[in-house]
């Protein structure tokens, strides 16, 4: 009977149990990695997002005011101590025609923000378009004193639990 016996081996409890142990620490360890790379992508992506609502902000922003004065504050201050935050920025100036004999036209552009996600772009009599998303957050004051004048706005995006916020300079045009 014994040589019959010894052709029968197997593992024995001990042995599951060191094995079984050994499985679930590289197990675990494999599942945080994974979590941890999930959540990294996840950051990342919603880093890039929140990017492209301030960019997108900034691509209208530069050029509007460019062709502007400084914005006349209504209902605010205006200050860095105390900035305007759901008044909206109204910037005002002329533009040129680009044609061989220029016209001078007046420019108005007025970005508002809902107080909840949504910054609007308004030019002229054209319907608003949104300038960024997300906005959880936007102020503005008028820094420093004429002539060197600038515009500070802050602003603040939140895509899912990521926050990114921007504090931009805007130079208006000095002589409009």
């Amino acid at each position: 009977m014994k040589p019959a016996l010894r052709g029968q081996g197997g593992y024995t409890l001990v042995e599951l149990l060191v094995a079984s142990a050994i499985s679930v620490v590289v197990l675990t360890g494999l599942t945080s990695v994974v979590l941890t790379s999930w959540r990294a992508a996840v950051t990342a992506t919603d880093r890039v997002a929140a990017s492209a609502q301030v960019r997108s902000f900034e691509f209208y922003a530069y050029d509007d005011f460019a062709l502007s004065r400084l914005p006349v504050p209504a209902g605010c201050a205006a200050t860095a101590a105390s900035p305007c935050t759901t008044q909206p920025i109204v910037l005002q100036g002329t533009q040129a025609s680009n044609s061989n004999s220029p016209a001078l036209s007046s420019y108005r552009v007025t970005y508002t923000w809902d107080g909840s996600s949504t910054l609007d772009r308004q030019a002229g009599s054209a319907p608003p378009e949104h300038a960024a998303t997300g906005v959880t957050a936007f102020a503005w004051y008028i820094s420093g004193t004429a002539p060197h004048q600038t515009v500070v706005v802050t602003m603040s995006v939140t895509v899912d639990s990521y926050v990114e916020t921007q504090s931009l300079q805007f130079y208006p045009r000095v002589n409009p």
